[in-house]
């Protein structure tokens, strides 16, 4: 009888050992969801045996919470993101943390001026990151645009190379870097307002889709999801400190 305890007790410290916590922040967009979704159906071939992720998601504090599916696995944190870098303490956040996926984003428009936007678009995904370090992440996953570059003529761009840049800086022994072109997906149906300037693009993209380079295509938010969820957890298997930036072909799941 003790050796059998002593099995079952052994066989439950492995099954918590095993279980992997994710941090999401950003979770309602066309990316962000479906990285939620992926994660908690806890079926990327990329892991196959580890035990589902136990999901925590950032949001943002003082709004109405976000409308996700109810999870025996999915947590909910309603946070500061201005005071987040300053003070990297989530009340309610586990110990310990594993991966971290961003996909924090707005626009100029819906941000209201340049200031408002780097607050989202950088400042907020440096701060969830350090907040993921404190907590022990070695792996991150975070979702740009196909054009970052530090040191671009163009606000969004330069904004977008300046995230890739810290985050590089930061010291995650895995980082995947998601570089879409448009992204596809109903926006409204995510109760997001639709973008006009983003309606239009796509509209020319479906139909000059058999002209445009493979890697200049839009895709799905699904499908970038997925890549980044694997491409993360890929790397976590393997264990090798890597940068990876994924673009184009690659961000197809």
């Amino acid at each position: 009888a003790a050796v059998a305890a002593a099995v079952v007790i052994a066989a439950a410290t492995v099954e918590v050992a095993a279980m992997v916590v994710a941090v999401v922040a950003g979770a309602t967009g066309l990316v962000g969801r479906a990285v939620l979704a992926d994660l908690l159906a806890g079926n990327s071939p990329a892991a196959p045996s580890s035990a589902p992720p136990e999901v925590h998601v950032l949001h943002a504090q003082g709004r109405r919470a976000p409308d996700l599916p109810t999870h025996p696995r999915l947590h909910l944190h309603a946070v500061d993101f201005a005071s987040l870098g300053a003070r990297p303490v989530v009340p309610g956040l586990p110990e310990h943390v594993d991966d971290v996926y961003i996909t924090l984003g707005t626009t100029i428009k819906a941000a209201g001026s340049q200031e408002a936007f780097r607050a989202v678009d950088l400042d907020a995904v440096i701060a969830t990151a350090r907040t993921a370090l404190a907590g022990g992440a070695t792996r991150c996953g975070v979702v740009t645009a196909m054009g970052a570059d530090a040191h671009s003529r163009f606000f969004y761009n330069r904004v977008k190379g300046e995230v890739e840049q810290a985050l590089k800086g930061l010291g995650f022994a895995t980082l995947v870097i998601a570089r879409p072109s448009l992204l596809l997906g109903e926006r409204q149906a995510l109760g997001q307002a639709p973008r006009a300037a983003e309606s239009l693009s796509i509209r020319a993209f479906k139909l000059l889709d058999p002209l445009i380079p493979a890697s200049y295509r839009a895709r799905p938010g699904a499908d970038v999801a997925r890549t980044l969820v694997r491409a993360v957890q890929a790397g976590a298997r393997e264990g090798v400190p890597q940068v990876r930036v994924l673009m184009g072909r690659e961000l197809q799941a």
